[in-house]
């Protein structure tokens, strides 16, 4: 095999890694993170396995679990734009 081959090969393995883990199931996925966690892995990969292991609240989107702080800032300046409607 040629280096071209080698370099085309991983590059369409790991597409398709990416591919099939995005379409599982989240409850196939979590359990397949978990068990990825315990693998003797970089930090990097570590930490985005501990993430997909945990259940997830609401739909899956991940919007849900982030915190929102929704309190008005006590002197934060807001710009007011005024749209003139034309007259015709």
């Amino acid at each position: 095999m040629t280096a071209q081959h080698l370099i085309v090969f991983s590059v369409v393995l790991a597409c398709s890694v990416y591919a099939l883990w995005v379409l599982m199931p989240s409850a196939l996925r979590r359990a397949l993170a978990a068990r990825l966690v315990r693998l003797p892995v970089g930090s990097a990969l570590r930490a985005v396995f501990q993430r997909a292991a945990k259940p997830s609240s609401g739909c899956d989107c991940s919007g849900c679990d982030a915190v929102v702080d929704h309190r008005p800032q006590a002197n934060a300046r807001r710009v007011i734009r005024l749209h003139i409607q034309p007259k015709d």
